[in-house]
């Protein structure tokens, strides 16, 4: 189907009360589904406070039952110091790298940066 079609098909009035129809279809069926899910939890997570061997997990759910079933907030560390990584670039963006203790004198510039640059510091 060509995009142009299927534009002209989403704007008919039966389409649009179908998709409509099938997307609270999806989501009542995927709140039935969370239902059932959480029900295993709970029994899972009771079995857990019932029979596991470490103290911790015990605990965990101890914690876990009184908070009415709502977990405790998760810790993330990131560490922030090393810079190095994968950065994404938009294509509309320009990537600009400054390495230290480069200058670079405005005549080597051109004459159109040489307009936009500030004059070098004298002394260095």
């Amino acid at each position: 189907m060509s995009p142009q079609g299927f534009h002209k098909a989403v704007k008919r009035p039966e389409v649009r009360d179908y998709v409509q129809k099938v997307q609270l279809e999806f989501i009542a069926s995927v709140e039935g589904e969370k239902s059932i899910y959480k029900a295993r939890a709970y029994e899972v997570g009771m079995d857990l406070m019932l029979n596991s061997k470490s103290e911790t997990v015990r605990a965990r759910m101890v914690e876990f039952f009184a908070g009415d079933g709502k977990a405790s907030p998760v810790s993330v560390h990131v560490d922030a110091r090393h810079g190095a990584g994968y950065e994404y670039v938009r294509p509309d963006q320009q990537v600009v790298e400054i390495q230290p203790g480069k200058r670079v004198a405005q005549q080597e510039l051109g004459s159109d940066t040489a307009k936009n640059c500030t004059p070098p510091i004298e002394g260095d």
